[in-house]
């Protein structure tokens, strides 16, 4: 809030008795005020604002100030401000979160599709390489990543032992490694 709207509202005061108490209040708390809002907020315009606002609802709360001692109006005042000032404070704390989660999540999209998108790449390679696999190498890791079966598993499907299975599924990653090296990807 500027100062030209205190300014502005300065003139809707009824009579020079309410203007002249009001700018006393203006005059003795002011500076305080402003340091007491500093010190919660951390930031100079921003304290600037509270204080501007906090003299907005003094100004529109007048009578509640005018018949008290400068004590019980100084807590009033602070009260006003730092509550104010709280209020602020979560403001800016709702942005902030607001922003770094709306950033997270784009984040998250974009890391998401990214996933995707290399996951879908490097499935067509491994088809591909699969395709210049010999038979049983292929079977074997179909059977073993694609059907989730054990070695043991596998076994039993082709008539093999669990040992010579073993030896094949691992000549056959290897293949498989070497073939895909030679599409760019280093490791599946």
């Amino acid at each position: 809030m500027e100062a030209a709207e205190l300014i502005y509202r300065l003139q809707f005061l009824d009579g020079e008795q309410e203007k002249d108490f009001f700018e006393e209040i203006y005059e003795a708390y002011r500076e305080e005020m402003y340091r007491k809002a500093y010190r919660i907020l951390k930031n100079r315009h921003d304290a600037e604002d509270v204080v501007q606002e906090t003299f907005v609802t003094l100004m529109d709360n007048l009578d509640v100030l005018r018949n008290n001692p400068p004590q019980k109006n100084w807590n009033y005042i602070l009260t006003v401000l730092k509550n104010k000032s709280i209020n602020l404070c979560k403001q800016r704390k709702r942005q902030t979160d607001q922003e770094v989660e709306d950033e997270a999540l784009e984040n998250v999209f974009d890391e998401a599709l990214d996933d995707r998108f290399e996951k879908m790449e490097r499935q067509e390679l491994i088809a591909e390489a699969l395709k210049h696999m010999n038979k049983s190498y292929r079977d074997i890791l179909l059977l073993q990543y694609y059907h989730d079966m054990s070695i043991a598993e596998i076994a039993k499907v082709l008539g093999k032992s669990p040992d010579n299975v073993g030896h094949m599924s691992r000549r056959a990653k290897k293949k498989l490694g070497e073939l895909l090296k030679k599409y760019g990807v280093e490791s599946f």
